[in-house]
């Protein structure tokens, strides 16, 4: 019986059970909700906990120890090109390798990768961005790029767009999907159908670019880059 759990207490009405991605299993209740009923909730969806909390669990471990190795393949625009060590203090990507200075640290190793994918998400995404303003007859403020792991872009109300550097390792056409996104929302601030129509206006496809999105978010899921 599960007994190592977080009771999280709130204005809420019902109980209900949650694995964060950290693998905790959390009790959130109303508030003023007895111990002994919130321990019997848990008890009567043990199974349901032992079902799911073993596949977050290997995920968090997953990530835990995620590290990056010469000879490890990585994503650009949805291809694959393996790291290489070089011999002199250098990092980068040549068009056919990511590379690395042989001599460093894993840590080193890994931050300096972070470098190069901002850079060129920086490079991609604001030219991405450019070219579609322009056919939606738009004007960003700004395009930020960020290091967020669950968001790949949002728009500001000041008009300002801001992009995940993991969007980089998606393919172009996924890219393109989430760089429209985000302008539409200078037209539309929600999700509604109005929304949907301009996104579907300039990339009738785009449902199937949001489910690759999901894909690339699961393979992300198991590793820590920063």
């Amino acid at each position: 019986m599960t007994k190592d759990y977080t009771i999280k207490y709130s204005k809420r009405k019902t109980m209900g059970l949650y694995i964060t991605k950290n693998a905790e299993i959390e009790a959130r209740v109303p508030n003023g909700t007895p111990k002994k009923i919130i321990a019997d909730f848990v008890h009567q969806h043990q199974h349901w906990i032992n079902t799911h909390h073993g596949a977050v669990a290997q995920q968090v471990n997953e990530r835990e120890n995620f590290e990056l190795r010469f000879g490890t393949k990585l994503l650009f625009l949805g291809h694959e090109f393996p790291l290489v060590p070089v011999e002199k203090s250098a990092f980068g990507f040549d068009g056919q390798h990511f590379y690395g200075y042989a001599q460093m640290s894993a840590a080193e190793l890994k931050t300096s990768l972070v470098g190069s994918y901002r850079t060129l998400a920086k490079r991609v995404i604001v030219e991405q961005v450019n070219a579609l303003a322009k056919h939606m007859g738009l004007k960003p403020k700004a395009v930020k790029i960020n290091g967020a792991k669950s968001r790949w872009g949002s728009c500001s109300s000041a008009g300002n767009l801001n992009f995940s550097w993991y969007l980089v390792m998606a393919e172009e056409a996924t890219i393109r999907y989430v760089v429209v996104h985000e302008l539409a929302h200078l037209i539309e601030m929600n999700h509604s159908p109005s929304f949907w129509r301009i996104v579907e206006q300039v990339l009738p496809n785009y449902k199937v670019e949001r489910e690759k999105l999901k894909i690339l978010q699961k393979k992300l899921s198991v590793q820590c880059w920063e």
